[in-house]
């Protein structure tokens, strides 16, 4: 005979281990799409400036299932998939609208990274280089979506309960998102800041090719910037 606990777990089974995988397969579905408009980026990109100047490099690059690569003459656009499903932090505005509170269970969501790396860090294997975070897609049951990120995708992408994944606004975000890195440049730091050096961080340097080198874009996403000022 069920106990009142064992129908407890099958009614949660219902409530949270199916929605995730239905979660899971969504997002699956999305970054495959989202994979192949990168790809045709790419093959654009290569048409029609390839020409122009053989010297820039631009190559997509599928790693594995969860990772695929974009990279641009210096730059390297990586997107990413989580394998877990997620929910927000109970303060977030999300649960302020009326799309959640009419179904709590559309706030679950699945998540896209992508980051921005050096060429080189990944050509060299330099470990401890620094990537940026540029935005993150956030899915949830109904493949509505909501992007965090820099730039316009801050809010160009907010409104999860009327953004719904089209290759259309794939494309926009990963076109967004090239241009961002285009416009991050390296910045020098201070010669003081480098100039001491022990004998073992210049034998690690030139075992990766160079010093250690990034884009560090000194940023927080919109809600984590939120969250620490309630803090």
């Amino acid at each position: 005979m069920d106990t009142e606990n064992y129908g407890k777990i099958l009614k949660e089974f219902e409530n949270k281990a199916s929605l995730k995988q239905a979660i899971y397969r969504n997002t699956t579905e999305i970054f495959e799409l989202l994979k192949r408009q990168l790809s045709k980026t790419a093959g654009r990109l290569k048409h029609d400036y390839g020409v122009k100047d053989t010297s820039v490099e631009i190559d997509y690059k599928e790693n594995n299932k969860f990772e695929a690569q974009l990279k641009f003459s210096g730059d390297m656009l990586m997107v990413s998939m989580h394998s877990n499903i997620f929910n927000f932090e109970p303060a977030h505005s999300i649960f302020q609208t009326k799309y959640i509170k009419d179904d709590p269970s559309l706030s679950y969501c699945g998540v896209i990274y992508i980051h921005n790396f050096l060429a080189d860090s990944i050509k060299y294997n330099r470990l401890a280089d620094e990537g940026s975070l540029i935005a993150r897609i956030l899915i949830n049951r109904d493949k509505h979506f909501m992007v965090e990120g820099e730039g316009a995708l801050d809010f160009l992408y907010q409104d999860i309960a009327n953004n719904l994944v089209t290759e259309e606004k794939l494309t926009d975000i990963i076109e967004r998102s090239i241009l961002f890195c285009l416009a991050s440049d390296l910045v020098i730091p201070p010669f003081a800041q480098i100039k001491e050096v022990t004998l073992n961080q210049k034998q690690s340097m030139l075992a990766a090719s160079g010093y250690p080198t990034g884009k560090h874009l000194g940023y927080q996403f919109k809600a984590e910037i939120e969250q620490n000022n309630n803090i």
